[in-house]
């Protein structure tokens, strides 16, 4: 699988299970104000397990109008994710935890190239206090993007990995451009090697299949606990 394929497919299978849950809870929400319906008609149509909303539950398949279609898929899709969550659990750690670490180093290190560079860029026109604010301000961005990415990332949304795929792009082209300007003698390379070398890594880090499983794993817990919350 490529790899820009393979990250972009994991960021809509993402964003696929949140839209499912705002519909399951806007469904809940509905079945709340209607006096005829019982208290658990919302989760028919979600990702509910229940032992009710089997495919053959009864031995009837009712008539064909195209309502069981939106209950099986969903319902063998909470099953898988069940399953999938209890194998991670199983474990003494999920496949794949070191990779946010790792993903926070690396893009750390890219921060750091950036700012060095426009450190490199910036001492002589500007003077020292300038370049030296450049480079805490590179450090500043990138740690605050970091911090925000990683944390809804680990939270199951879909805007982490967003966000962090976005990093890790802009860190690699800030040090492509910064390559450029090297070759124009008017830096150091030092800068722009380290940030192109961070962004690159994360950006193959988050194209890896242990990132693909942890991530798949903390937007499973998501939906888990979610579920578990509205019964």
């Amino acid at each position: 699988m490529a790899s820009s394929p393979g990250l972009n497919a994991l960021i809509a299978q993402c964003r696929k299970l949140e839209a499912a849950l705002r519909d399951e809870a806007g469904r809940q929400a509905e079945a709340g104000h209607r006096p005829h319906e019982g208290p658990d008609d919302g989760l028919n149509d979600g990702l509910n397990d229940g032992p009710n909303h089997g495919p053959n539950h009864g031995g009837n398949d009712g008539p064909d109008d195209g309502s069981n279609d939106g209950r099986h898929e969903p319902a063998a899709t909470s099953r898988a994710m069940h399953r999938f969550i209890a194998d991670m659990d199983a474990r003494q750690a999920p496949p794949g935890l070191w990779s946010p670490l790792v993903l926070a180093v690396l893009t750390m290190a890219g921060g750091i190239g950036v700012g060095i560079g426009l450190l490199s860029l910036l001492l002589r026109p500007a003077g020292p206090a300038l370049a030296a604010f450049a480079l805490v301000l590179a450090c500043a961005v990138t740690a605050l993007a970091l911090a925000i990415g990683v944390v809804a990332f680990m939270g199951g949304h879909a805007f982490g990995l967003v966000l962090l795929k976005r990093t890790a792009l802009t860190l690699a082209a800030a040090g492509a451009l910064g390559l450029i300007v090297w070759s124009q003698g008017d830096m150091r390379a030092v800068g722009p090697v380290v940030a192109l070398l961070g962004g690159a890594g994360a950006w193959l880090l988050m194209n890896s299949n242990a990132f693909y499983v942890f991530a798949g794993y903390r937007m499973a817990r998501r939906v888990m606990q979610a579920q578990a919350r509205r019964r």
